[in-house]
């Protein structure tokens, strides 16, 4: 059970840290950038958003590289939840997600994700991208994950996030205002 709970939380981890954007520079977000784990990456240095990896363009894809970085920052334990709100669409409501991904990735270190190319536009201001996750003793599993640009950065999508919350039974404020089908599960699991 605990690998099960851990490759629902690396997906979402992988996805949150694979769409989220990095530095501001889109030209009037007052937010301030969220710090990468491990490297120093010209996204840190506040760069523009060409060197940023594409993060802040809301016009062009994020690269891969920048997509993987922020994988580590989502799962960074030394960057503080409230931080790494910049990485989920409307995760500001519920920041303690991000500390049960960084339990999640402890716990089970030898589960491994990755963000594979291409990331492909899916209409404007979003985009798709896949998330290979691997387990011991299993092949990889690529999983789809959409991404929408938000606030002046990419960021992972909510229609990504909550149903693979919702299949491991994790509750999130994060996703109090989906469809009524999520809600009628929801209540029927607080009735049981």
């Amino acid at each position: 059970m605990k690998i099960r709970n851990f490759v629902t939380g690396a997906i979402v981890a992988a996805a949150v840290a694979a769409t989220a954007a990095c530095g501001s520079d889109d030209g009037g977000s007052d937010l301030p950038p969220v710090p990468t784990a491990g490297s120093s990456t010209s996204a840190a240095s506040g760069s523009t958003s060409s060197a940023d990896g594409g993060m802040t363009d809301p016009n062009k894809v994020p690269s891969i590289k920048a997509l993987n970085e922020m994988l580590e920052t989502a799962l960074d334990p030394k960057v503080d939840a409230s931080e790494k709100t910049e990485l989920v669409e409307g995760s500001e409501a519920d920041p303690k997600l991000f500390d049960q991904l960084v339990k999640a990735a402890k716990d089970n270190p030898d589960v491994t994700y990755k963000i594979k190319p291409p990331v492909t536009k899916n209409g404007p201001k979003k985009a798709k991208v896949k998330v290979e996750v691997k387990v011991p003793g299993n092949p990889a599993q690529p999983i789809d994950a959409a991404i929408v640009y938000d606030n002046g950065r990419w960021k992972l999508s909510k229609s990504t996030v909550c149903p693979l919350l919702s299949a491991n039974d994790v509750d999130s404020v994060l996703c109090a205002d989906d469809s009524p089908s999520s809600s009628a599960k929801a209540s029927k699991k607080k009735s049981s």
